[in-house]
């Protein structure tokens, strides 16, 4: 399983009809600090893995950059879907 895309999701996805996790944050990383900070976090765990860093190393980089990448995973379809929302949908009755 890829490392930069969520379980069944991005390069994870069945059939692989959905873009990786890294490509939507470098998309977005001049707009959204949480995709800038994801590829910061992501470049830390290659560095990690390139290094002759110790398996906790490791797994504290992982979880790092998980945490980050689903952090701007939401941030981006919760602002996409704002922007795109307010134009098909009716406000809420009150």
């Amino acid at each position: 399983m890829a490392l930069c895309c969520p379980p069944g999701h991005g390069c994870n996805a069945p059939g692989g009809g959905e873009p990786c996790a890294l490509a939507l944050c470098r998309a977005a990383a001049q707009e959204e600090d949480d995709a800038a900070l994801a590829l910061a976090r992501w470049g830390a765990l290659e560095a990690a893995s390139d290094e002759h860093c110790g398996d906790g190393e490791r797994r504290f980089r992982r979880r790092a950059f998980e945490r980050a990448r689903d952090k701007a995973l939401i941030a981006l379809a919760m602002t996409r879907g704002r922007s795109h929302g307010r134009s098909r949908r009716r406000p809420l009755a009150a």
